[in-house]
């Protein structure tokens, strides 16, 4: 609290107008018209709004964007940050249908090899490269207008009320909302469940230039083994310019770098000499979502949703595919279900792949290995993509089972 009784400067950059109160439980129609004014309360106040999202990045700003025209009167976005267009990092993604990043591709790929395999196409998919601060600064423009309070505070506790709202506990205050749309991981209920296998997906990327041409330009490089239990992308973006990504599994955070990148690059290209000038490095946690939320309109989204593949890019595909269903759901006055929904076949085969991290963090990059070489390469990212119909996912399973029972001997 500052001195004065005034709520921290700038934890309100703009103010959107009072509406009536919404029905408790189908999603409001209400005219998204607003005015812009800078705003602050008292602290011993509590502030109500008809929604509230705490945690204000990737997937709340896309459902935003889906709603923008109707919007209820009073919505509130809970976020310290603003959205991070600068430092940018690489978003690498496949996708069999068009998606919102597309435009902002620097590279794109139709054609893909593992490893020293030859090169095969992957339609009908195609792999994209885009840079995270391309899609976070066009998302910021196209929201600059939303009737949104944008409150620069962090949340600390969600809850239900017996009147049927629910509370938001945050560090400048209280708010009080018909309907919350959670993406904060570490704000209970928290994600990955404790209650089920969780893992975690750590990884560096550098992009790297060539005293000479290296690179087949229209071919990407997938899942190819840096080590017992990483492995790495290569997406050429010329002759003479890549992205190099590497992805290890753990059961918790680990710091990676870029040196097993580097050594990829001599081992597989000898003779020439590279640069890398930029390198990001991170953490994904994987698991299933919370049993739980505070009631049927405090809504997940993004990771805390539920996020098991072995693929950043599987990730973000997906968190547009829910936006714009959860957005359909709410025009048409349907119930959102809290959580995601897991078909039990999938369901049953993340568990087995966390299962796998748990007990050894070399099983998931062998099991990953025999799956490519076993299956067309189309065929293996429909399988992390749950596109594959019943009837080809025998082969699968069957690449898949020396790995299983290695872990079941192991137990």
């Amino acid at each position: 609290m500052s001195r004065g009784g005034r709520w921290p400067r700038g934890v309100m950059v703009r103010s959107g107008r009072t509406s009536s109160s919404l029905p408790k439980d189908s999603p409001p129609d209400l005219p998204a018209e607003a005015g812009e004014s800078g705003v602050e309360w008292s602290p011993m106040s509590v502030r109500e709004y008809d929604v509230v999202f705490v945690g204000g990045g990737l997937a709340a700003s896309l459902l935003l964007k889906e709603l923008r025209k109707e919007l209820p009167g009073r919505v509130a976005v809970v976020d310290p940050s603003p959205l991070p267009t600068q430092p940018s990092v690489h978003w690498s993604y496949w996708s069999h249908e068009r998606t919102p990043y597309d435009r902002f591709a620097i590279g794109a790929w139709q054609r893909a090899k593992v490893g020293d395999m030859p090169p095969e196409s992957i339609a009908p998919y195609t792999m994209s490269l885009v840079r995270s601060g391309d899609v976070f600064a066009d998302l910021a423009a196209r929201l600059e207008s939303a009737p949104v309070d944008w409150l620069r505070t962090s949340a600390r506790s969600i809850g239900s009320r017996d009147d049927g709202m629910y509370e938001v506990s945050t560090d400048a205050g209280v708010l009080r909302a018909c309907w919350v749309f959670d993406s904060a991981c570490d704000i209970g209920p928290a994600f990955p469940t404790p209650h089920r296998p969780g893992a975690v997906l750590n990884g560096t990327g550098i992009r790297v230039t060539s005293d000479r041409p290296a690179f087949d330009a229209a071919t990407a490089t997938l899942f190819d083994p840096l080590d017992e239990r990483s492995f790495a992308y290569l997406l050429p973006l010329g002759p003479d310019e890549a992205l190099l990504e590497s992805a290890t599994f753990g059961p918790v955070a680990e710091k990676t770098d870029a040196a097993p990148l580097l050594r990829y690059l001599m081992d597989r290209y000898p003779g020439a000499s590279f640069v890398a000038p930029h390198e990001e490095s991170g953490s994904i946690p994987l698991g299933f979502p919370p049993l739980r939320t505070a009631g049927p309109r405090h809504v997940l989204l993004g990771t805390k949703r539920g996020l098991v593949k072995p693929s950043a890019g599987y990730g973000i595909v997906r968190i547009v595919k829910e936006s714009e269903e959860l957005a359909r759901l709410w025009r048409e006055h349907r119930p959102l279900a809290p959580s995601r929904r897991d078909s039990r076949p999938w369901a049953l085969l993340d568990t087995g792949f966390l299962q796998l991290v748990g007990k050894d963090p070399r099983l998931p990059l062998a099991l990953l290995g025999n799956v490519m070489r076993a299956v067309p390469l189309a065929r293996s990212l429909g399988f992390i993509d749950e596109q594959l119909p019943p009837r080809q996912l025998a082969s699968i399973f069957l690449s898949a089972l020396p790995i299983v029972l290695q872990s079941a001997v192991r137990k």
